[in-house]
């Protein structure tokens, strides 16, 4: 069954105008790490992501001893823009840059249904992972 997420325009990048930047608290019950399409991690766990809007960066914590293997702690994001059924938080959309960091995500989408959050998930390009979050 496919998940019923909400819908937003197409802005990659704000091309199309500014997009309202907030903070978020998001409680999470469950956790799956993707590496080459396959699951090679998951777990549950009260966890909590806090991220917070300051000077127009989103700032993320994660301190879960249960995933910190697989992503830091503390990271940011600087763009955001909407496509389809997410929110898009990143650090270089257009790729003007080849800087990437070990487990330091470079996206995370934000999906929501009927205007709650409830899957927030996190593209790693070194090494190659997706780290998702559910309500």
């Amino acid at each position: 069954m496919a998940d019923n997420w909400d819908r937003f325009p197409s802005n990659i990048g704000e091309m199309l105008g500014q997009i309202e930047r907030k903070s978020f608290t998001f409680n999470y019950k469950k956790f799956e790490v993707w590496q080459g399409g396959a699951c090679i991690y998951s777990g549950n766990s009260i966890g909590q992501i806090v991220a917070k809007v300051v000077n127009g960066q989103l700032n993320v914590t994660i301190d879960d001893v249960m995933i910190n293997n697989h992503i830091m702690k503390h990271f940011s994001f600087g763009e955001i823009s909407t496509n389809n059924d997410r929110i898009m938080w990143s650090k270089d959309i257009f790729n003007s840059s080849d800087k990437v960091e070990r487990n330091n995500p470079d996206i995370s989408s934000l999906f929501f249904k009927q205007g709650l959050l409830s899957k927030v998930t996190f593209t790693i390009h070194d090494p190659n992972t997706l780290v998702e979050f559910y309500s």
